[in-house]
């Protein structure tokens, strides 16, 4: 029953997962970016919609570091789905900022994400950093990849995944002395 419910979240937590997809052209191009436009959907169909701040700046990304970036971002993901995979909590808040950890404690927003309907579904209550570790994280998280990334800033970029031919956004990741982290 526990696996069946995994899979029922995994498929529609990934299928439903939104973010504004950046434009091919914006892809391919000098991977200069404008301010980052808010998001149209969730991120995840469970998490609810919050609004970037919006910065006036441009950050232009020349080709050598965005695909030194993307390669460090790939690696740093296939470690993050070994930890989700394994179910292991403790190490994966080792990749977590601050901003993160206290978003997503934060009973306001755990209580927004009970709400998802298939949380409903299943009467599960997200009542803790661990619960959203759980029930989101590992039912949404253990088996993504980047296949593009966008970058937000110097040390801040979003991290893409095709889905069905759809850039979907998997992570928002920041450079915190020196070690990519998730952030909001």
């Amino acid at each position: 029953m526990y696996a069946a419910i995994l899979v029922l979240i995994t498929s529609l937590l990934i299928a439903g997962c939104a973010g504004s997809p950046p434009a091919e052209e914006e892809i391919k191009s000098s991977h200069a970016i404008a301010a980052p436009e808010p998001e149209s959907e969730h991120e995840q169909a469970s998490e609810p919609v919050v609004e970037e701040q919006q910065t006036t700046e441009e950050y232009t990304m020349g080709e050598e570091e965005y695909q030194e970036t993307k390669k460090d971002l790939a690696n740093l993901v296939q470690e993050l789905n070994q930890i989700i995979a394994n179910r292991n909590y403790q190490e994966w808040l080792d990749y977590l900022t601050k901003e993160y950890k206290d978003y997503y404690s934060d009973p306001e927003v755990l209580k927004e994400y009970s709400e998802a309907p298939l949380l409903q579904k299943y009467d599960i209550k997200l009542r803790s950093l661990k619960d959203y570790f759980t029930y989101v994280v590992v039912a949404s998280r253990k088996d993504v990849r980047i296949d593009d990334i966008k970058p937000l800033s110097e040390n801040k970029v979003r991290a893409y995944m095709n889905i069905n031919g759809e850039a979907i956004v998997v992570y928002t990741l920041e450079k915190v002395d020196s070690q990519w982290k998730i952030t909001k």
